[in-house]
């Protein structure tokens, strides 16, 4: 086994001698689950080999993985089984170094030494030992945000609702559901290739006793191809059946979610319609004692107009500025009459920006008590993590402490 970088000459000139069916790169292209049978390429002096031939000496199967599968198991691989020689041509692609390691190292363990027919179970066993690792990781995340809320009846967290951080929160769930159907795929893949690999098992009995192996040899092998993939079929469906048990947890999840945020927009509601009340109330006292006050100034500004000309007119001519005495020959007026005028209309200047003035402090500063009660009501918290109890944070750090010691997750890209 040699893992090697290789560009598209190199592969061209192997190809035929590793038995690579040619519709391989197309397969890896598609970036798709693909579980097909095919025929092999041959080098050139086998080229002239009858179709026939070929059919009956060669087995040769491809089997590809779901995108983003090539972290945990290799993305794709060919295989390609000669009869007569009971030689096996495998060639993969998309192995990661890690895993590549730990497969490399079971095959050379002898995991495969009863028959070569045994290596794609051996990767669909490591994908389903991988699955099973994440999908325990995702059934915590899911756990812990149930605690968060504090919806859980075998614990008695009461988290405060206002210091619950929604955005966050859906995020997170946004994350374990994406996840969760990333693992639902990725059984029904599974559960295709394992009904693939029975097919190619009978396949292989028939082909066998054709090319000269003995029918109980090629019974027993494909017994233990069988058995083997019903073991894996059988944790395939556990696996599939917890996915979709979680995935309905965490939907349950979402909806408790949207609820919370919908009764934390109602209670908000709530109390902006009890300041729309007071204010409203607030509005029609001002507007009746406005209207007593109105009808006050009416009948003051009634008799006012009444007196005022007379008023005036008494005043006015009962300066020093009017005399009407006979001494003064004709003359009435005095030479200073138009100081008067000059003061009174400094005067009545001053008292009407005065009073303008003061008018609107007095009108701002009813309008900021006015507007005041409502934007404290309506103030929604910030968005961003408040303080938790120390309940909370202590779930925080467990579960942080749990991911730690996890492999890491599935990718959220698919």
């Amino acid at each position: 086994m040699l893992p090697i970088h290789m560009n598209k000459e190199l592969y061209t000139r192997i190809a035929p001698y590793a038995r690579i069916p040619s519709v391989l790169p197309q397969v890896l292209m598609n970036k798709t689950a693909v579980q097909i049978c095919t025929e092999p390429q041959l080098p050139p002096h086998l080229c002239g080999m009858p179709q026939n031939k070929i059919r009956n000496e060669y087995l040769s199967f491809i089997l590809q993985s779901i995108p983003g599968a090539m972290n945990h198991v290799c993305a794709g691989a060919s295989f390609t089984y000669h009869f007569p020689s009971k030689h096996m041509y495998i060639f993969m692609h998309g192995l990661a170094s890690a895993n590549y390691d730990r497969f490399s190292y079971a095959i050379q363990s002898g995991a495969a030494k009863d028959s070569a027919f045994l290596i794609p179970s051996i990767m669909t066993q490591f994908r389903l030992e991988q699955l099973s690792k994440v999908l325990n990781l995702w059934h915590d995340k899911v756990y812990w945000n149930e605690r968060k809320l504090g919806i859980r009846f075998d614990h008695h967290d009461n988290p405060d609702p206002a210091g619950i951080d929604y955005t966050t929160l859906s995020k997170d769930l946004n994350a374990a559901n994406t996840n969760l159907a990333y693992l639902d795929w990725s059984c029904k893949t599974i559960a295709r290739q394992l009904d693939f690999m029975d097919d190619i098992a009978h396949r292989f009995r028939s082909q066998a006793v054709k090319n000269g192996t003995s029918e109980d040899a090629a019974a027993d092998t494909e017994h233990l191809l069988l058995e083997t993939q019903a073991h894996l079929r059988s944790w395939n469906t556990g696996l599939a059946d917890r996915a979709e048990y979680l995935s309905k947890r965490g939907q349950a999840l979402v909806q408790t979610v949207y609820s919370g945020i919908a009764q934390r927009d109602s209670a908000i509601s709530l109390r902006l319609a009890a300041t729309s009340t007071e204010l409203a109330q607030t509005s029609h006292e001002v507007a009746i004692s406005t209207s007593r006050d109105s009808s006050v100034m009416r009948v003051i500004a009634a008799i006012t107009i009444f007196f005022l000309p007379a008023t005036f007119t008494a005043t006015f001519f009962s300066t020093t500025f009017f005399s009407f005495n006979e001494r003064l020959e004709g003359r009435v007026y005095s030479d200073w009459l138009w100081l008067y005028f000059v003061v009174t209309l400094v005067l009545t200047a001053v008292v009407v920006v005065g009073t303008w003035a003061l008018w609107k402090g007095k009108e701002k500063e009813i309008s900021t008590k006015l507007k005041k009660p409502m934007v404290e009501e309506a103030r929604v918290p910030p968005q961003q993590l408040p303080p938790q109890s120390y309940v909370i944070e202590d779930l925080n750090k467990r579960e942080r402490d749990y991911i730690q010691h996890e492999i890491g997750t599935l990718p959220t890209h698919y």
